[in-house]
């Protein structure tokens, strides 16, 4: 008998374990699932509240990749690359970029593991990580807004904030970031080409020259005395004479830090009485510069030519050595022979 009580407290001990270990185990998915709940409601909405009114007071954004930074300062006169001689940046590109930061917003937590932070582009990039670091700061250093950002050829976004291991897809649309050049507008010039008439060109080597054209439909060549050389490079001339015109520089610096003297010029003319005028320059590297600068040939381009003025001439332009060729090239790749013909009764 008393064996059998034994049993029978043996077995309903057995059972109320088993039920205190079930009810423990009810309690813990019920708390992960509350934390879940938790943490889906922590997600929801932007990534950074409040940046809406906080960027008003905003006076520097840093952008860092593992193979370049470079920094976006407020000025007197506007935002500017501080990194090229606070270099004006494009306002459409910076209302995209402050647009973007505030309309991002959370889709779902990713990963936590550091070693997977690669796979979704957010490596730290001071460690060689393909993240880009985003920080804007206002004008004590307060950061209004921190974070390694990474993004996938589908366009999806994700996001982590420095020194923390959790990982977040989020929604939103930024300007292209890793490269500076995407902040500025490098095409210093706007002439159509039905303006231009000419320019006058001394190369780096052999005798200076000119090409012209009778008007916009005509097609340009060369003016005299070496209008009658047999031309190699029809397509050429016209180049030489519409490439200042047509120029996409791949990067800029204040003019003063490109020093002569110029190894070549051009000067473009338009119909209308406005003349630019080119300076060709080449650095050991090699790299190639251009700096501009307008004159008016006709009173009513005077203010034309100081609005073009205000634009370039503080500022050198790099250019390709294809470009710097191009822009004056030597006469005897244009024509057959580099010399004038003779003149009658000479010899």
């Amino acid at each position: 008998m008393t064996t059998e009580l034994a049993h029978g407290r043996a077995r309903r001990a057995g059972w109320i374990a088993g039920l205190a270990g079930a009810l423990a185990v009810i309690a813990i998915v019920t708390v992960a699932i509350q934390a879940r709940g938790r943490d889906a409601d922590a997600v929801a909405g932007p990534v950074l509240p409040g940046f809406a009114e906080s960027v008003r007071d905003a006076t520097r954004i840093t952008v860092a990749t593992r193979d370049a930074r470079y920094e976006i300062q407020r000025t007197e006169k506007g935002w500017a690359l501080k990194d090229r001689g606070n270099f004006p940046v494009r306002r459409e590109v910076l209302a995209k970029f402050t647009d973007g930061l505030r309309s991002l917003a959370y889709v779902r937590p990713m990963t936590r593991d550091p070693a997977r932070h690669e796979r979704l582009g957010l490596g730290d990039p001071a460690e060689g990580g393909a993240g880009v670091l985003v920080q804007v700061e206002d004008s004590q250093g307060a950061r209004l807004a921190d974070l390694i950002i990474g993004e996938e050829p589908g366009g999806d976004i994700f996001l982590r904030k420095p020194g923390e291991d959790q990982t977040w897809q989020v929604r939103g649309e930024l300007p292209p970031l890793r490269d500076f050049a995407g902040w500025l507008d490098l095409a210093p010039l706007d002439l159509a080409p039905a303006r231009i008439a000419g320019a006058d060109i001394a190369p780096m080597a052999g005798p200076a020259y000119a090409v012209t054209r009778a008007d916009a439909q005509a097609s340009f060549a060369l003016a005299a005395p070496y209008d009658t050389l047999p031309v190699i490079a029809p397509g050429g001339v016209g180049d030489a004479a519409l490439q200042l015109a047509q120029l996409a520089p791949l990067d800029v610096r204040p003019a003063a830090a490109v020093p002569g003297p110029a190894k070549a010029r051009s000067r473009l003319r338009t119909f209308d009485g406005l003349s630019i005028e080119g300076e060709l320059f080449e650095e050991p590297g090699p790299r190639y510069w251009v700096k501009l600068v307008a004159r008016a040939d006709a009173p009513d381009k005077a203010a034309e030519a100081a609005g073009i003025n205000a634009r370039l001439a503080p500022w050198a332009y790099a250019i390709t050595e294809a470009q710097f060729r191009d822009a004056a090239p030597v006469l005897s790749t244009l024509a057959a022979t580099a010399s004038p013909p003779a003149v009658k009764g000479k010899k």
